[in-house]
Protein backbone atom coordinates (compact mmCIF):
# COMPACT_ATOMS: atom_id res chain seq x y z
CA UNK A 1 0.00 0.00 0.00
CA UNK A 2 2.93 2.32 0.70
CA UNK A 3 4.10 1.91 -2.89
CA UNK A 4 0.63 2.92 -4.11
CA UNK A 5 0.54 6.14 -2.07
CA UNK A 6 4.14 7.09 -2.89
CA UNK A 7 3.80 6.57 -6.63
CA UNK A 8 0.43 8.34 -6.77
CA UNK A 9 1.71 11.43 -4.92
CA UNK A 10 5.04 11.56 -6.77
CA UNK A 11 3.32 11.22 -10.14
CA UNK A 12 0.82 14.02 -9.41
CA UNK A 13 3.54 16.36 -8.12
CA UNK A 14 5.85 15.66 -11.04
CA UNK A 15 3.07 16.31 -13.54
CA UNK A 16 2.44 19.74 -12.04
CA UNK A 17 6.16 20.56 -12.09
CA UNK A 18 7.02 19.07 -15.49
CA UNK A 19 4.00 20.67 -17.12
CA UNK A 20 5.55 24.11 -16.75
CA UNK A 21 8.90 22.91 -18.07
CA UNK A 22 7.20 21.24 -21.04
CA UNK A 23 5.63 24.51 -22.18
CA UNK A 24 9.00 26.24 -22.04
CA UNK A 25 10.79 23.50 -23.97
CA UNK A 26 7.88 23.01 -26.38
CA UNK A 27 7.26 19.40 -25.39
CA UNK A 28 3.60 19.71 -26.29
CA UNK A 29 1.15 17.92 -28.56
CA UNK A 30 -0.49 20.45 -30.87
CA UNK A 31 -3.93 19.93 -32.46
CA UNK A 32 -3.59 18.70 -36.06
CA UNK A 33 -4.98 16.10 -38.45
CA UNK A 34 -6.75 13.26 -36.62
CA UNK A 35 -5.99 14.71 -33.17
CA UNK A 36 -9.15 15.63 -31.30
CA UNK A 37 -7.88 17.99 -28.59
CA UNK A 38 -8.19 21.76 -29.06
CA UNK A 39 -5.25 23.09 -27.04
CA UNK A 40 -1.49 22.41 -27.03
CA UNK A 41 -0.98 19.87 -24.27
CA UNK A 42 2.30 18.77 -22.58
CA UNK A 43 3.34 15.16 -23.24
CA UNK A 44 5.24 14.60 -19.99
CA UNK A 45 2.72 12.31 -18.30
CA UNK A 46 4.63 9.18 -19.25
CA UNK A 47 7.87 10.57 -17.82
CA UNK A 48 6.15 11.50 -14.55
CA UNK A 49 4.55 8.06 -14.25
CA UNK A 50 7.85 6.28 -14.81
CA UNK A 51 9.77 8.28 -12.20
CA UNK A 52 6.92 7.80 -9.73
CA UNK A 53 7.19 4.00 -10.06
CA UNK A 54 10.98 4.24 -9.82
CA UNK A 55 10.82 6.23 -6.57
CA UNK A 56 8.26 3.85 -5.07
CA UNK A 57 10.44 0.82 -5.87
CA UNK A 58 13.57 2.49 -4.50
CA UNK A 59 11.81 3.30 -1.23
CA UNK A 60 10.49 -0.26 -1.07
CA UNK A 61 13.98 -1.67 -1.81
CA UNK A 62 12.57 -3.65 -4.73
CA UNK A 63 14.70 -2.34 -7.58
CA UNK A 64 16.90 -5.36 -8.16
CA UNK A 65 17.05 -8.54 -10.21
CA UNK A 66 14.53 -8.89 -13.01
CA UNK A 67 12.60 -5.81 -11.82
CA UNK A 68 15.72 -3.69 -12.35
CA UNK A 69 16.19 -5.08 -15.87
CA UNK A 70 12.51 -4.43 -16.66
CA UNK A 71 12.66 -0.84 -15.41
CA UNK A 72 15.96 -0.24 -17.21
CA UNK A 73 14.40 -1.21 -20.53
CA UNK A 74 11.30 0.79 -19.64
CA UNK A 75 13.56 3.83 -19.10
CA UNK A 76 14.99 3.35 -22.59
CA UNK A 77 11.45 3.27 -23.99
CA UNK A 78 10.65 6.50 -22.15
CA UNK A 79 13.59 8.16 -23.89
CA UNK A 80 12.52 6.66 -27.22
CA UNK A 81 9.00 7.95 -26.68
CA UNK A 82 10.19 11.44 -25.82
CA UNK A 83 12.24 11.56 -29.03
CA UNK A 84 9.27 10.25 -31.00
CA UNK A 85 6.90 12.80 -29.48
CA UNK A 86 9.34 15.60 -30.28
CA UNK A 87 10.77 14.58 -33.65
CA UNK A 88 8.47 11.87 -35.03
CA UNK A 89 10.75 8.86 -35.51
CA UNK A 90 10.19 6.41 -38.34
CA UNK A 91 8.19 3.24 -37.72
CA UNK A 92 11.17 1.06 -38.60
CA UNK A 93 13.41 2.86 -36.10
CA UNK A 94 10.85 2.50 -33.31
CA UNK A 95 10.24 -1.16 -34.10
CA UNK A 96 13.94 -2.08 -34.13
CA UNK A 97 14.53 -0.47 -30.74
CA UNK A 98 11.37 -2.02 -29.31
CA UNK A 99 12.37 -5.48 -30.51
CA UNK A 100 15.85 -5.12 -28.96
CA UNK A 101 14.55 -3.92 -25.58
CA UNK A 102 11.79 -6.51 -25.51
CA UNK A 103 14.33 -9.25 -26.19
CA UNK A 104 16.42 -8.04 -23.24
CA UNK A 105 13.35 -8.20 -20.98
CA UNK A 106 12.36 -11.64 -22.26
CA UNK A 107 15.82 -13.14 -21.78
CA UNK A 108 17.01 -11.17 -18.74
CA UNK A 109 13.80 -10.51 -16.79
CA UNK A 110 12.04 -13.87 -17.15
CA UNK A 111 9.53 -12.57 -19.67
CA UNK A 112 9.35 -15.65 -21.89
CA UNK A 113 6.00 -17.22 -22.75
CA UNK A 114 6.94 -20.91 -22.81
CA UNK A 115 3.63 -22.54 -23.77
CA UNK A 116 0.16 -21.81 -25.12
CA UNK A 117 -1.76 -23.88 -22.58
CA UNK A 118 -4.41 -26.50 -23.27
CA UNK A 119 -6.66 -24.52 -25.59
CA UNK A 120 -6.71 -27.45 -28.04
CA UNK A 121 -7.03 -30.19 -25.45
CA UNK A 122 -3.39 -30.73 -24.48
CA UNK A 123 -0.61 -28.37 -23.49
CA UNK A 124 1.26 -26.77 -26.40
CA UNK A 125 4.94 -26.07 -25.59
CA UNK A 126 6.58 -23.41 -27.74
CA UNK A 127 10.08 -24.82 -27.46
CA UNK A 128 12.45 -23.03 -29.83
CA UNK A 129 9.66 -20.65 -30.84
CA UNK A 130 9.18 -19.36 -27.29
CA UNK A 131 11.42 -16.29 -27.66
CA UNK A 132 10.19 -15.23 -31.15
CA UNK A 133 6.58 -15.66 -30.01
CA UNK A 134 7.26 -13.67 -26.84
CA UNK A 135 8.89 -10.86 -28.84
CA UNK A 136 5.88 -10.69 -31.13
CA UNK A 137 3.48 -10.66 -28.16
CA UNK A 138 5.43 -7.96 -26.29
CA UNK A 139 5.78 -5.66 -29.30
CA UNK A 140 2.11 -6.17 -30.07
CA UNK A 141 1.20 -5.21 -26.51
CA UNK A 142 3.34 -2.07 -26.61
CA UNK A 143 1.70 -0.90 -29.80
CA UNK A 144 -1.80 -1.89 -28.64
CA UNK A 145 -1.52 0.52 -25.70
CA UNK A 146 -0.04 3.16 -28.00
CA UNK A 147 -2.88 2.82 -30.52
CA UNK A 148 -5.69 2.97 -27.95
CA UNK A 149 -4.28 6.26 -26.59
CA UNK A 150 -6.44 8.49 -28.78
CA UNK A 151 -8.81 10.05 -26.23
CA UNK A 152 -8.12 11.77 -22.90
CA UNK A 153 -7.66 9.16 -20.20
CA UNK A 154 -8.28 6.16 -22.48
CA UNK A 155 -4.91 4.36 -22.33
CA UNK A 156 -4.52 5.18 -18.63
CA UNK A 157 -7.90 3.70 -17.75
CA UNK A 158 -7.33 0.62 -19.91
CA UNK A 159 -3.99 0.00 -18.19
CA UNK A 160 -5.44 0.70 -14.73
CA UNK A 161 -8.25 -1.83 -15.18
CA UNK A 162 -5.84 -4.44 -16.52
CA UNK A 163 -3.53 -3.87 -13.55
CA UNK A 164 -6.47 -4.27 -11.16
CA UNK A 165 -7.16 -7.65 -12.71
CA UNK A 166 -3.48 -8.63 -12.50
CA UNK A 167 -3.28 -7.46 -8.88
CA UNK A 168 -6.32 -9.54 -7.95
CA UNK A 169 -4.91 -12.67 -9.57
CA UNK A 170 -1.44 -12.17 -8.04
CA UNK A 171 -2.96 -11.64 -4.59
CA UNK A 172 -5.13 -14.76 -4.82
CA UNK A 173 -2.19 -16.80 -6.14
CA UNK A 174 0.10 -15.54 -3.37
CA UNK A 175 2.64 -14.11 -5.84
CA UNK A 176 3.98 -11.63 -3.28
CA UNK A 177 7.10 -10.88 -5.33
CA UNK A 178 4.91 -9.18 -7.94
CA UNK A 179 2.66 -7.19 -5.60
CA UNK A 180 4.99 -4.25 -4.85
CA UNK A 181 5.40 -3.37 -8.52
CA UNK A 182 1.66 -3.93 -8.97
CA UNK A 183 0.85 -1.41 -6.23
CA UNK A 184 3.35 1.09 -7.67
CA UNK A 185 1.78 0.76 -11.12
CA UNK A 186 -1.73 1.24 -9.77
CA UNK A 187 -0.64 4.31 -7.82
CA UNK A 188 1.11 6.03 -10.71
CA UNK A 189 -1.85 5.39 -13.03
CA UNK A 190 -4.29 6.88 -10.51
CA UNK A 191 -1.99 9.89 -10.03
CA UNK A 192 -1.82 10.40 -13.78
CA UNK A 193 -5.57 10.05 -14.29
CA UNK A 194 -6.25 12.70 -11.65
CA UNK A 195 -4.76 15.25 -14.06
CA UNK A 196 -5.53 13.61 -17.39
CA UNK A 197 -9.05 12.25 -17.11
CA UNK A 198 -11.88 14.73 -17.57
CA UNK A 199 -13.52 13.32 -14.47
CA UNK A 200 -11.27 15.40 -12.20
CA UNK A 201 -10.21 18.30 -14.44
CA UNK A 202 -12.05 20.26 -17.11
CA UNK A 203 -9.56 19.19 -19.77
CA UNK A 204 -6.41 17.09 -19.70
CA UNK A 205 -3.44 18.84 -18.09
CA UNK A 206 -1.01 16.44 -19.73
CA UNK A 207 -0.90 13.49 -22.12
CA UNK A 208 1.18 10.41 -21.41
CA UNK A 209 2.57 10.60 -24.96
CA UNK A 210 4.50 7.80 -26.63
CA UNK A 211 6.93 7.96 -23.72
CA UNK A 212 4.11 6.73 -21.49
CA UNK A 213 2.24 4.30 -23.71
CA UNK A 214 5.41 2.46 -24.76
CA UNK A 215 6.77 1.73 -21.29
CA UNK A 216 3.29 0.95 -19.98
CA UNK A 217 2.85 -1.58 -22.76
CA UNK A 218 6.20 -3.17 -21.92
CA UNK A 219 5.40 -3.53 -18.21
CA UNK A 220 1.88 -4.83 -18.90
CA UNK A 221 3.37 -7.36 -21.32
CA UNK A 222 5.82 -8.50 -18.65
CA UNK A 223 2.98 -8.97 -16.17
CA UNK A 224 1.05 -10.97 -18.77
CA UNK A 225 4.05 -13.30 -19.06
CA UNK A 226 4.31 -13.59 -15.26
CA UNK A 227 0.72 -14.74 -14.79
CA UNK A 228 1.48 -17.73 -17.04
CA UNK A 229 4.50 -18.76 -14.93
CA UNK A 230 4.59 -21.10 -11.93
CA UNK A 231 3.99 -18.41 -9.28
CA UNK A 232 0.49 -17.79 -10.71
CA UNK A 233 0.03 -20.67 -13.19
CA UNK A 234 -2.80 -19.07 -15.16
CA UNK A 235 -3.70 -20.35 -18.59
CA UNK A 236 -1.94 -18.24 -21.28
CA UNK A 237 -5.31 -17.68 -23.00
CA UNK A 238 -6.36 -15.68 -19.93
CA UNK A 239 -4.03 -12.91 -21.11
CA UNK A 240 -6.43 -12.19 -23.98
CA UNK A 241 -9.18 -11.21 -21.53
CA UNK A 242 -6.86 -9.29 -19.21
CA UNK A 243 -5.55 -7.14 -22.07
CA UNK A 244 -9.10 -6.74 -23.35
CA UNK A 245 -10.13 -3.73 -25.43
CA UNK A 246 -6.65 -2.58 -26.60
CA UNK A 247 -5.95 -6.08 -27.93
CA UNK A 248 -9.33 -6.45 -29.66
CA UNK A 249 -9.02 -2.99 -31.22
CA UNK A 250 -5.47 -3.58 -32.47
CA UNK A 251 -6.20 -7.01 -33.95
CA UNK A 252 -9.30 -5.71 -35.74
CA UNK A 253 -7.57 -2.63 -37.13
CA UNK A 254 -4.50 -4.57 -38.26
CA UNK A 255 -6.66 -7.17 -40.00
CA UNK A 256 -8.71 -4.49 -41.69
CA UNK A 257 -5.63 -2.64 -42.96
CA UNK A 258 -4.15 -5.89 -44.27
CA UNK A 259 -7.46 -6.74 -45.93
CA UNK A 260 -7.35 -3.43 -47.80
CA UNK A 261 -3.64 -3.88 -48.59
CA UNK A 262 -2.52 -0.97 -46.46
CA UNK A 263 0.40 -0.74 -44.06
CA UNK A 264 -0.53 -2.00 -40.56
CA UNK A 265 1.08 1.16 -39.18
CA UNK A 266 -0.64 3.68 -41.46
CA UNK A 267 -2.81 5.88 -39.26
CA UNK A 268 -6.54 6.05 -39.92
CA UNK A 269 -9.85 6.47 -38.10
CA UNK A 270 -10.69 2.78 -37.74
CA UNK A 271 -9.90 2.57 -34.01
CA UNK A 272 -12.80 1.92 -31.71
CA UNK A 273 -12.67 5.34 -30.03
CA UNK A 274 -13.00 7.01 -33.45
CA UNK A 275 -15.93 4.75 -34.33
CA UNK A 276 -17.75 5.71 -31.14
CA UNK A 277 -17.01 9.38 -31.69
CA UNK A 278 -18.51 9.29 -35.18
CA UNK A 279 -21.54 7.49 -33.80
CA UNK A 280 -22.14 10.64 -31.76
CA UNK A 281 -20.44 9.75 -28.47
CA UNK A 282 -18.84 12.62 -26.56
CA UNK A 283 -15.29 12.17 -25.27
CA UNK A 284 -16.49 11.50 -21.71
CA UNK A 285 -19.10 9.00 -22.86
CA UNK A 286 -16.60 7.39 -25.21
CA UNK A 287 -14.11 6.79 -22.38
CA UNK A 288 -16.87 5.68 -20.00
CA UNK A 289 -18.30 3.08 -22.39
CA UNK A 290 -14.91 1.60 -23.27
CA UNK A 291 -13.78 1.63 -19.64
CA UNK A 292 -16.91 -0.28 -18.63
CA UNK A 293 -16.31 -2.73 -21.48
CA UNK A 294 -12.70 -3.19 -20.34
CA UNK A 295 -13.87 -3.71 -16.76
CA UNK A 296 -16.28 -6.42 -17.90
CA UNK A 297 -13.65 -8.20 -20.00
CA UNK A 298 -11.00 -8.12 -17.26
CA UNK A 299 -13.64 -9.16 -14.71
CA UNK A 300 -14.50 -12.17 -16.89
CA UNK A 301 -10.81 -13.02 -17.04
CA UNK A 302 -10.50 -12.93 -13.24
CA UNK A 303 -13.63 -15.08 -12.86
CA UNK A 304 -12.22 -17.57 -15.37
CA UNK A 305 -9.05 -17.78 -13.26
CA UNK A 306 -10.85 -18.16 -9.94
CA UNK A 307 -13.24 -20.76 -11.35
CA UNK A 308 -10.40 -22.62 -13.11
CA UNK A 309 -12.29 -22.60 -16.39
CA UNK A 310 -10.72 -24.87 -19.05
CA UNK A 311 -8.34 -23.15 -21.47
CA UNK A 312 -10.37 -24.07 -24.54
CA UNK A 313 -13.40 -22.20 -23.19
CA UNK A 314 -11.24 -19.17 -22.31
CA UNK A 315 -9.67 -19.07 -25.76
CA UNK A 316 -12.62 -19.85 -28.02
CA UNK A 317 -15.00 -17.55 -26.17
CA UNK A 318 -12.53 -14.72 -26.82
CA UNK A 319 -12.30 -15.70 -30.49
CA UNK A 320 -16.11 -15.55 -30.75
CA UNK A 321 -16.10 -12.12 -29.11
CA UNK A 322 -13.43 -10.96 -31.55
CA UNK A 323 -15.41 -12.22 -34.55
CA UNK A 324 -18.58 -10.53 -33.29
CA UNK A 325 -16.78 -7.22 -32.83
CA UNK A 326 -15.21 -7.32 -36.28
CA UNK A 327 -18.45 -8.28 -38.05
CA UNK A 328 -20.40 -5.61 -36.18
CA UNK A 329 -17.97 -2.72 -36.41
CA UNK A 330 -15.58 -3.36 -39.31
CA UNK A 331 -17.63 -4.62 -42.23
CA UNK A 332 -17.72 -2.76 -45.55
CA UNK A 333 -21.42 -2.74 -46.26
CA UNK A 334 -22.83 0.31 -47.95
CA UNK A 335 -26.27 1.76 -47.58
CA UNK A 336 -28.22 3.02 -44.62
CA UNK A 337 -25.89 3.98 -41.79
CA UNK A 338 -28.21 2.35 -39.26
CA UNK A 339 -27.28 -1.01 -40.73
CA UNK A 340 -23.67 -0.44 -39.84
CA UNK A 341 -22.90 1.43 -36.65
CA UNK A 342 -19.25 1.53 -37.64
CA UNK A 343 -19.82 4.04 -40.44
CA UNK A 344 -17.11 6.60 -39.87
CA UNK A 345 -18.22 10.07 -40.87
CA UNK A 346 -15.86 12.25 -42.77
CA UNK A 347 -14.47 15.37 -41.13
CA UNK A 348 -16.59 18.46 -41.73
CA UNK A 349 -14.35 19.85 -44.47
CA UNK A 350 -14.30 16.51 -46.29
CA UNK A 351 -18.08 16.17 -46.07
CA UNK A 352 -18.56 19.64 -47.47
CA UNK A 353 -16.36 18.79 -50.45
CA UNK A 354 -17.95 15.40 -50.94
CA UNK A 355 -21.69 16.04 -50.87
CA UNK A 356 -22.01 15.91 -54.67
CA UNK A 357 -25.26 16.69 -56.49
CA UNK A 358 -27.10 13.55 -55.45
CA UNK A 359 -28.82 12.75 -52.19
CA UNK A 360 -27.08 13.43 -48.90
CA UNK A 361 -26.29 9.75 -48.41
CA UNK A 362 -23.92 9.88 -51.37
CA UNK A 363 -21.15 11.19 -49.18
CA UNK A 364 -20.94 7.67 -47.72
CA UNK A 365 -20.35 6.04 -51.09
CA UNK A 366 -18.17 3.30 -49.70
CA UNK A 367 -17.70 2.92 -45.98
CA UNK A 368 -14.33 1.27 -46.47
CA UNK A 369 -13.02 4.55 -47.88
CA UNK A 370 -14.01 6.42 -44.75
CA UNK A 371 -11.26 4.66 -42.79
CA UNK A 372 -8.63 6.35 -44.92
CA UNK A 373 -6.50 9.10 -43.48
CA UNK A 374 -7.13 12.72 -44.47
CA UNK A 375 -4.61 12.76 -47.29
CA UNK A 376 -5.96 9.50 -48.70
CA UNK A 377 -9.54 10.74 -48.54
CA UNK A 378 -8.66 14.00 -50.24
CA UNK A 379 -7.28 12.05 -53.18
CA UNK A 380 -10.22 9.67 -53.14
CA UNK A 381 -13.22 11.98 -53.19
CA UNK A 382 -14.26 11.11 -56.70
CA UNK A 383 -17.40 9.06 -57.25
CA UNK A 384 -21.05 9.61 -57.95
CA UNK A 385 -22.22 13.11 -58.73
Amino acid sequence: MQAFIVSMLVCSILIVLLRKVAYRLDFVDRPAGRKQHRHPTPTVGGLAMFFAVLVALLIGDALHGKIAILLGCAAALVVLGILDDKHGLSVSMRMMIQVFLVTVVIVGADGTVTHLGTMFGSDIPLGMFAIPFSVLAFVGGINAINMIDGVDGMAGKMALITMLGVATICYVAGADELLLLTWAMLGTLVGFLFLNSRVFVKRAWVFMGDSGSMWLGLVLGWFMAQVTHDSVSAEPALVLWLFGIPLIDTLAVMFRRAKHKRSPFQADRAHIHYLLKHMGFSTKRNVLVLSLAQLILVGIGVIFYLAQVPAWIIFWSFVLLMLFYFSRFHNDRTGDRRKNTAVVYLDFEDRRKNTGKGRAGDRRKNTSELYLGFEDRRQNTGGRN
